[in-house]
């Protein structure tokens, strides 16, 4: 990178994105503190929740936004601070150099040579002390090879273009090459005055557009496509070494996460999902692994693993996830229900929790029904596994069988009492109290369009039928069913 002073202008290009947030600073560069950005994370999470009902809660929120406040102005100074000293040492490099061009081509001038390589290494230690990421080299490898790409790409389309012009004599061909020269300073309309022909100037029109995109991709870097492959050759092969390096960390301490993992067993994921989720949380702290700040390895991959898996279990273990920051308050219930187990031989009261914890009773209580574990419908009830759990679960949607049966014996105890009407009592009895199978009630009126007769013909019958099952002797038999 400090070979190329462009490069270091398209790592400085970075600074109005980062102080504007619109890009995050761990994203890019290691040497700012990590744990902010965490904790900032944390903080959202958390404020999120709907659990600040009462005026201390609401403080603690309001510090806490003024807290991630303060946390991302000393962020952005720290960023501020660090990119204005790169581009002092770039600068200064870039003036030494071109005022002493000539006595650094020379042999005698090793004095100049020697100060210039001085400047290109404080550059060299500014660039190092923002510590680009992987992710920001990936950037800018990705883009050298569009301008790459563009470049070599260039000579292809334009013998494509040209293949389209008529260039029969030397005459028009010593006019393309003029046209050529000038081409990014035409105007489409000093293009239709130069060109013999009018269907010529679409296609110089995009060779104009050709000749500028290859300009707009040299200034990204301001270098020649040979230089510019020599300098992206360099940049794969550092990365290259550099994930081999990686990789070979991370394979020598696969039994860091073997042991760590087995700390965690028995808590609702499998052991070798334990071991994958450590071997993540191991890959991590390798590339963020900083061996200036005089931290052994080991020591800071052990706390990256750990939380990797403990995030893991709080994500995966459980049907339904539950937020880390309940798991949190879970974990203490547990703990003081295992102390007052060990001490007294018996679990504790709700109160006593609620009081250690320093929550309410409803607070705990729904805490205490959040760990109960989710039984599968389909769990076999009994040893001989005859039935399933969803078997035994009520359908409220649907009609009990003791209701069903009741409704069945009560139409047949209804039919044998309607016996005892004739044909057009029973017919009139059915159809005003809706004891049709469609179990709708009719008027007078419509009963007496159905079967022909007048309204007030139907209402003597009706009464006449009514009369006969008010005698005792009928009416025992469904007193049953009036009484229950």
């Amino acid at each position: 990178f400090c070979s190329v002073p462009y490069l270091i202008d398209f790592i400085l290009d970075y600074k109005e994105p980062l102080i504007n947030r619109e890009r995050r600073v761990k994203e890019l560069f290691k040497s700012f503190d990590d744990s902010d950005e965490e904790g900032e994370e944390e903080d959202e999470e958390e404020l999120s929740e709907e659990d600040y009902d009462d005026e201390e809660d609401e403080e603690s929120a309001d510090e806490a936004k003024q807290r991630r406040s303060k946390k991302n102005d000393k962020r952005a100074l720290k960023v501020i601070e660090s990119f204005k000293a790169l581009e002092k040492a770039k600068k200064d490099w870039m003036k030494f150099a071109e005022k002493n061009a000539e006595a650094i081509k020379e042999s005698k001038g090793i004095l100049s040579k020697l100060n210039l390589a001085f400047k290109k290494k404080i550059l060299k230690e500014k660039l190092m002390d923002l510590g680009p990421t992987s992710k920001l080299i990936t950037e800018i490898v990705k883009s050298m090879e569009t301008a790459l790409k563009s470049d070599e790409g260039f000579e292809k389309e334009l013998k494509r273009l040209e293949y389209k012009l008529p260039m029969f004599s030397a005459e028009l061909r010593e006019n393309h090459k003029k046209i050529l020269k000038e081409i990014t300073r035409l105007s489409k309309d000093d293009i239709i005055a130069r060109v013999p022909e009018a269907t010529m100037v679409s296609t110089y029109v995009d060779i104009k557009k050709l000749f500028l995109t290859k300009e707009a991709s040299k200034k990204s870097f301001n270098l020649e496509p040979e230089r510019l492959k020599e300098i992206l050759e360099q940049i794969k092969r550092g990365k290259r070494i550099s994930d081999n390096a990686k990789a070979r960390m991370a394979k020598s301490n696969l039994r860091l996460v073997v042991s760590i993992a087995k700390r965690y067993t028995n808590r609702g994921l499998p052991f070798l999902d334990l071991i994958q989720e450590g071997n993540i949380g191991l890959m991590k702290a390798v590339d963020k692994f900083e061996y200036k700040r005089g931290y052994k390895f080991s020591t800071y991959a052990t706390w990256w693993i750990r939380q990797a898996i403990s995030r893991a279990i709080a994500d995966q273990a459980r049907t339904i996830r539950i937020p880390i920051h309940m798991i949190e308050t879970i974990n203490r219930i547990n703990k003081i229900t295992r102390k007052y187990m060990q001490e007294g031989g018996k679990e504790p009261d709700i109160n006593v929790i609620a009081q250690e914890v320093g929550l309410s009773v409803d607070k705990v209580k729904q805490v205490i029904k959040i760990t109960k574990e989710p039984i599968s419908l389909e769990a076999p009830i009994g040893n001989e596994d005859d039935g399933k759990f969803g078997d035994f679960v009520e359908d409220k949607s649907s009609v009990s069988p003791i209701e069903q049966i009741l409704k069945s014996d009560l139409k047949e105890q209804i039919d044998d009492i309607l016996e005892q009407l004739n044909d057009r009592e029973r017919t009139v009895i059915r159809m005003r109290f809706g004891l049709l199978d469609d179990e709708s009630d009719r008027t007078l009126e419509e009963i007496g369009k159905e079967l022909n007769i007048t309204r007030e013909r139907v209402r003597q019958i009706e009464s006449s039928a009514i009369k006969k099952l008010k005698h005792p002797k009928i009416g025992r038999k469904l007193k049953t069913y009036i009484e229950s």
